[in-house]
């Protein structure tokens, strides 16, 4: 039986929502091209969510459809942080068959998401991460990945031999090491290593790092909640990314990436709940100018690097 919230209709994406029993997990790996303006995209995206070996349900949620692709990490108990996730990754699942995305639509959906989640309250506390990319097409600057997160769950972006921490952590932690006071291996052991300064539904508005990478040759981004990086290290991470793809090209019907480090991280302890996004484009020589991208209208966004 399907876990509540999977739609199994949608043959490009699945939520990975809340009702999720300890010993279940939900996993979804779909090829597809995607068409932008006069070019199509290649695009393999895999989502995988496991509750962990700790935790008794599941608070985190996931969508994996083009446009988008969103990890979310619900905060609050049972009662609340599943249902705010659920909430957040649900406005982006109905606005994505919509008009094609752009910048200005995907910060409208961020704070959508922020008042879903805001609505609610009840006089407990209930908020969620969001973290995520989405294809846009930046008018007199061709297609773009837009990156944006809240909170600290991570997008990383593989460039094949380089894993790179796209994202901030808004958390205390992260400050004190921003401010020198500590290393980012004190930050791991740190007794306030989980508290978190941004989310959705803490405030009626929400400020959201955002920025944007041309979309050009081969690009993988890897989204994921903390229970990923509570337990594995970004080595650790990218040297399974390392592994996967010599496995992959052994057995192209094998597990997909998002499974192989969720894996990893339940294996290594899973005192959280765990949920990986992967995915991979490729667009087609030729298909557009990488250099038209780099020229960008200012007025678009008011940075496309995050903030600390």
């Amino acid at each position: 039986m399907l876990p509540i919230g999977v739609a199994p209709h949608r043959a490009c994406g699945l939520l990975a929502l809340h009702g999720l029993r300890r010993a279940e997990k939900v996993s979804v790996e779909t090829r597809e091209d995607f068409a932008i303006g006069d070019a199509t995209v290649r695009l393999r995206h895999a989502g995988h969510s496991h509750v962990g070996a700790v935790r008794s349900n599941n608070e985190d949620s996931f969508l994996a459809a083009p446009p988008f692709w969103i990890v979310a990490d619900g905060m609050g108990g049972h009662a609340h942080g599943d249902l705010a996730s659920r909430s957040a990754v649900e406005v982006f699942d109905r606005i994505r068959t919509e008009a094609a995305a752009n910048a200005r639509s995907v910060l409208r959906a961020i704070q959508d998401a922020n008042a879903a989640v805001v609505g609610l309250r009840d006089g407990a506390l209930s908020g969620t991460t969001l973290t995520g990319v989405a294809i846009v097409d930046i008018d007199g600057a061709g297609p773009h990945w837009m990156t944006f997160n809240v909170g600290d769950s991570r997008t990383y972006l593989w460039d094949g031999r380089r894993l790179e921490q796209q994202s901030i952590d808004h958390s205390a932690v992260q400050e004190l090491v921003d401010a020198g006071v500590i290393t980012p291996e004190d930050a791991a052991v740190h007794p306030q290593r989980n508290v978190v300064t941004r989310a959705l539904g803490a405030e009626d508005e929400i400020e959201p790092d955002v920025w944007l990478v041309p979309l050009r040759g081969r690009q993988t981004f890897l989204l994921c909640s903390d229970g990923l990086t509570k337990e594995l290290d970004d080595d650790e991470i990218a040297r399974i990314i390392v592994f996967h793809d010599q496995q992959a090209a052994r057995e192209p019907e094998g597990p997909s990436l998002a499974e192989r480090l969720v894996g990893a991280a339940v294996a290594a302890g899973g005192r959280d709940n765990v949920t990986v996004v992967v995915v991979e484009s490729e667009v087609p020589e030729g298909a557009f100018d990488p250099e038209e991208t780099i020229d960008r209208d200012p007025r678009l966004l008011e940075d496309t690097m995050p903030r600390a």
